[in-house]
Formats: C-alpha cells, structure tokens, sequence
C-alpha cells in the first residue's frame, strides 16, 4: 500500500524515550519542549529564538533547537494535554475508575438528564480505548475492554456491536489506521446536542471527582453542540461521527468562497485550432447540440474547443514558455483524432498491471508522451517501462528499417526501448508521488526523504534535487506551463516552485493538517489541494493566497485530486472511498460517489464531462461528472490489483496503472 502518513513514526513509548533524549543534559522541562517543538514545527521561528533567548536568560538553561521535530503530532497533543489534565495519563486504573463512576453518576440521575447523557457514554468509551492502544497499554486495553464493553453495548443505538466487535481486534497503535472503525472516531469527532444544564451537571461532577481524563476526552474528541435550557426529548439525536472542521475554517469558507475567479482557459488551446466537420456536427448528442444552439451565431467558435462549455478565456498573470513547435502540432492531431465519450459512448480502457512487486509499489505515473509508464517503490526507487511488447529479432531489423522512413519525431518520442526497463536511484525513502512535463523532458518525482527530484528523460538521471519541505512530501505536480511544479507536504503546506530556481517561489499555508495532493488548474493561474483535515483549497498562484475553501465533501483525509479540462470542476478522493465533484466558481459541491477503497487516482476526460477513478479495492469507476445531476455510469473490477493511477490520453483512452497482488 501506500506510505501512511505514521509510517516510520514512534508510538508512545518510543516518543517518551524521544522526548528523555531531548531534555537530557539540558536542564528543560518536558513543558519548555513542548513550547519548542510547536513553535519549530510551525515556523514560528523568531518566536522559537526568543524563547531559547529567554529559557538561557531566566532559567540559565542553554537549549540546542532540534533541525527537525522530533515529536509527531499526536504525541505533541498528548503532552499538552497531559501538562493541563496531569491526572488524565496515569494509565489503566484511572480510565477504568473514571469511566466506571461516570457510568454510575449517569444512570442515577433522574429520567429526562440520564436519557440526555447516556449518549456521551459510548464515544467516551471508545476514545478511551484509543488512547490505551495509542500508549501501548494492549494488556489494560483488553481488562477495559470486557469489563465495560457490556455497560455501553445496551446503551448504544443500532448497528454499534458491530462496531464494538471491530475495536475489540486492536493490538497496537499501528492498527489504528487499518482498521475502519478506529481510524474513522480517531481522525473525527464524535457529534451530539446536549442542553446546557445537562452538560453543566456532567462537568461539575467530573471536575469534582478529578476525571480530568474524561473532561480531556470533551475538550479534544466530542464536538458538543449546546441548546439553552433543560434537556427536550426532540432534541436526543443519536450521536453522529463527523469530519472535525473547526468553526473559523467553515468562517473562512465563507468569506474566501465569495471571492471571484478567472476559470478561463489559455487562449492557445489547441482544441482551438481543430475545426469541428459536419459530420461531427450532425453526430453531436443531445447535450453538445445544446452548446452548439449558444455559439449558433459563432461559425468561427465551431471547434474543438466547443465541447468544453466555456469560452471564456483568462490573461496570463504569471509569466510562462509557450509549448514547443513540434509539441503543439503533436497535440494539434492527437486532438483532431480524439473521440468524444459520454454515457452512450464510453471509453476503451487500458490496465497495464506491474508484477512480482512484492507489494511496493507506491505511486504510478503515464509520461505526457503516453508511451511510456513510471513507477515508484517503496525502496526509494523508480521505474520506466514502455507499453510497447517487445520484439523478435526480426521484427527488431525490419523496425530498424521502417524507423529510416518515419519522421523523426515519432521515432524519437519514446523514452524507454519497448519491452525495456530503466531503474532511477536517487531518493533515499519511498517514492510517494511521480509527474511529468508537457513538453516531454523531465520527470519530477516527491519522496518521504523530504526531497522534490528532477530528472531527465533524455538522459536517465537526476539533474536537481529540491528540498523545502520539512518532512515527507506527499505529492508532486508539474504545471501544464514550463517551469512550474507544485508540491505538498507533510507539514501541512504546499509549495509553487520554479524549476529555475532552488526555492519555492510560493508556500500555500492554511490547511490544518498534512497536505497529502496537490494538482494544476488547467489555465495555470491555481493550484488545487486535497488535505487530512478533510478539505480541498484552490489556491492563486500570482498572490499565494486562498480563493476557495471546499468544506463538507468528506469525513477522511483527502488523497486525490483532479481539475477539469475545461477548468470548470474539481474532483476529489478520500481514504474512504468517497468522491466528491465541485464547482469552482459557484464553490458548491455538486454530487458524491463511493469507490470500492481509498482512491488513489482520479482523471477527467479531455473535455471534463466524464470522470474515472481508480482505487485500492481494485476498481476502475465511470462517472458522468457533465450531467445536471453527476451520477455513477459503471464501474470495472480487477483482479487483486489495487488501482494506483488512471489517466486519460489526449485521445480519450483510459489508461489505469496497477500492482498484482498474486492472491
């Protein structure tokens, strides 16, 4: 599978050591760490400076700043919290004492207070069991876990002993991500209404008997929405497990979603020079004969370019290289030969699975001359492979022969020998992400070393290696303009860089969590982002800042992403199988799908009406993403070859990259 973003990360134990190596011999507290560490994971670095200034000053404690955090994320939290709660991390007996007398304190109040509070009972139950399998505690988590689960299992609403029966397969910290019901309370917030009065009675008894665990568990994993007065019988929902979107960022939302864009396309589209025949007229379907109706009075418009359903076009704000000659006339017929696809019309598909990978395969790639394929391993390592068989001896001469009579830039447009491999080594951690340049010469690949590497295709190595980032770097995509690329990291930013230079013009700070995808609107000017904090953002290259904050659309981290050919739409994939399709200009979603797993891949087709996904669980799905109301047209089913990348070509085949399982 994919590198999770935990993995090579420390559980508890392994921090506390982590955080014993830190303090030794310095004379900080594990509190003056904490500081550092925060102020040093969110580059509040003069901030930093001043408080090792005052820790030298104040105290005579001479701190050397860590060049890298140490402590993850989680740990950071637990912490903190543990600082304000110190009677919250004391282990087993606290959990089980604590849980026990809310238990009892709940069910002894009177009617209309008990059926109000009774709700908290089984969320708190289950993040009590996370935080003990996060502190490595597996022994107190199974005495835990069969003294109590009959205490919550007659309390909770249907369907949750199936859920109850899921956490009982926790072993270790590490299971938390595979397994759905752990990963879905840990990454979200549980959500419930309760009165006022309810909860003031809930707290006061909670911090009358030092449950300073429980009052964490409040503060830091339910998202309690309050109602004045006494509990009203209307009003007890059951509890609902929601994406954990704070109130600024939907704030945020609002104000930036109000903001205008440019969705134009470049004027130098080449579906601009292919002129629609009368042929292709009179086969138009039902839908394109309608946009045909508004440019009716436009015989000059009566191109290719009319199937995108937006003739607007935008000014070049940031400086860009026209496409090569010879690149232009290639795309120039690719686009003359395209077929139009649609519900009647699908699309060919081509699945080109790897095998014997031994499961380490971590990211796929077709190269713009969509000849050739790159794939990137979990050993550091990336592959280049041609879709071309290879051939006999004779069939190898009389390819010889013929290639004397080809024009020499078909015959040169392949980057690897047909039936050849080429191996790159450069990166020293798993290869996490792989794109290409329009004009067919570089390949820019992101890896959990914290590098960006640039290499050429002509000359099989790695010319630049772009480090910024501070941790993995969980995405790379060139723009579809020389010399961008755009990157997203684990440190909860992405970046704008120029191949030109050897730092990033641009860092896109305001997602809460890692930036795990990033991709290029089509007309350059923005890129869009796909976070763990479950939200997507399109953001303006020329300024830096947030045009829209895309909210709603998922419970789990986002882990794909597309951008229409036609600029107007956005697509994006979670951990857990959902798709969402938005509207950039209007900002709204515009309908949800389910996959067969995590989607790894998503693609438009060359005119955005039709969208492809591909996933873990093995699918390759078809979506109608032009209709008023987008809905799911079919899906294909592999063969125990999870579905790394699809991609269409300039022509509208499909292609997906996969990795056998050998199941």
């Amino acid at each position: 599978s994919l590198p999770r973003r935990g993995a090579g990360s420390c559980g508890a134990l392994e921090e506390a050591e982590a955080m014993a190596t830190l303090r030794s011999g310095s004379g900080a507290s594990d509190l003056d760490w904490v500081v550092i560490q925060y102020l040093h994971k969110n580059q509040c670095f003069e901030a930093e400076k001043s408080f090792l200034k005052h820790l030298a000053s104040k105290r005579g404690v001479d701190v050397v700043p860590p060049k890298q955090q140490v402590l993850q994320d989680d740990y950071l939290k637990y912490l903190v919290m543990s600082k304000l709660f110190p009677e919250s991390v004391e282990g087993e007996a606290s959990y089980a004492a604590s849980f026990r007398e809310l238990y009892n304190f709940v069910v002894g109040l009177i009617d209309i207070y008990r059926e109000d509070l009774q709700r908290l009972l089984y969320p708190i139950f289950i993040y009590c069991l996370l935080d003990l399998i996060y502190l490595q505690k597996a022994a107190e988590f199974k005495e835990f876990f069969d003294s109590n689960c009959a205490l919550v299992e007659d309390l909770a609403a249907p369907g949750r002993s199936e859920e109850l029966q899921q956490l009982r397969k926790l072993r270790s910290e590490q299971d938390i991500d595979h397994n759905p019901v752990a990963s879905k309370f840990w990454h979200s917030r549980a959500g419930v209404g309760v009165s006022e009065q309810s909860f003031d009675l809930l707290t006061r008894f909670l911090h009358d008997h030092k449950h300073y665990n429980i009052v964490r568990i409040l503060h830091e994993r339910l998202n309690v929405q309050f109602y004045p007065g006494i509990p009203v019988r209307s009003k007890l929902q059951p509890i609902s497990i929601e994406d954990a979107i704070p109130v600024h960022v939907k704030e945020e939302a609002a104000a930036t979603n109000a903001e205008s864009v440019q969705l134009g396309l470049l004027p130098d589209a080449p579906e601009e020079k292919v002129v629609m025949t009368q042929e292709e007229i009179e086969g138009c379907t039902q839908r394109d004969r309608e946009l045909l109706k508004e440019t009716s009075s436009k015989k000059a418009k009566r191109t290719r370019a009319l199937y995108f359903g937006n003739d607007k076009k935008v000014k070049k704000s940031i400086p860009m290289l026209d496409l090569p000659d010879e690149i232009s006339e290639k795309l120039k017929r690719e686009v003359g030969q395209r077929e139009r696809v649609c519900r009647e019309r699908l699309p060919s598909i081509c699945c080109a699975t790897f095998l014997n990978t031994h499961r380490m395969m971590t990211a796929g790639h077709m190269l713009a001359n969509e000849v050739d394929l790159a794939a990137g391993f979990e050993d550091s390592s990336i592959q280049l492979r041609s879709l071309k068989p290879a051939e006999t001896r004779d069939e190898m001469e009389e390819e010889m022969m013929d290639l004397m009579d080809e024009d020499e830039e078909e015959a040169g447009q392949a980057a690897v020998p047909p039936g050849r491999s080429i191996e790159l080594v450069g990166h020293s951690g798993p290869v996490t992400s792989l794109s290409s340049s329009a004009d067919e010469t570089i390949l820019m690949s992101s890896s959990c070393d914290s590098t960006v590497r640039l290499w050429s295709l002509e000359l099989k190595k790695c010319l630049v290696s772009y480090k910024s980032h501070h941790g993995p770097v969980w995405g790379v995509s060139c723009c579809p303009r020389q010399p961008y690329f755009a990157t997203a990291g684990w440190d909860g930013t992405a970046r704008v860089w120029s191949t030109e230079h050897p730092k990033p013009l641009r860092v896109l700070v305001g997602h809460l969590s890692d930036v795990d995808c990033v991709c290029w609107h089509p007309n350059a000017h923005y890129v869009a982002t796909g976070s763990s904090d479950c939200t997507v953002r399109l953001w303006d290259v020329a300024t830096g800042g947030a045009v829209r904050v895309l909210t709603g659309g998922h419970k789990h981290k986002v882990c794909s992403l597309a951008c229409s050919p036609n600029g107007k739409f956005a697509a994006s994939g979670a951990v857990d199988g959902s798709i969402a399709l938005w509207d950039l200009g209007e900002a709204r979603l515009l309908g949800q799908f389910s996959a067969g797993g995590p989607v790894w891949s998503l693609d438009f087709d060359r005119y955005g009406s039709m969208l492809a996904s591909g996933d873990a669980g093995g699918l390759v799905g078809l979506y109608d993403a032009g209709a008023p109301e987008p809905c799911k047209i079919v899906s294909y089913e592999t063969k125990d070859t999870p579905v790394y990348n699809v991609h269409f070509s300039r022509t509208n085949l499909l292609f997906a990259m996969a990795e056998f399982g050998g199941r």
